[in-house]
């Protein structure tokens, strides 16, 4: 499996946040991965608005896959 050289490859933005209590006090940290938008044409990259939300260990897993078929991350 390799990355397909006739294809532009998109950029991606990791999103962080901190979400607080009413108290101001830190609840939790938030993260996501997204999608450099001004990139994307319609028809070609994309062909609808969809958010796909990933577990954490659907990503740790890919990340150990990457690890052992010796994949560029």
């Amino acid at each position: 499996m390799g990355v397909d050289v006739k294809r532009k490859q998109l950029m991606l933005i990791w999103s962080f946040k901190r979400k607080q209590h009413a108290a101001r006090s830190l609840s939790k940290h938030k993260a996501r991965l997204c999608c450099h938008g001004g990139q994307q044409q319609c028809g070609v990259n994309f062909y609808e608005t969809y958010a796909p939300v990933v577990g954490w260990t659907s990503v740790r897993t890919m990340i150990v896959m990457s690890k052992l078929y010796k994949l560029n991350t």
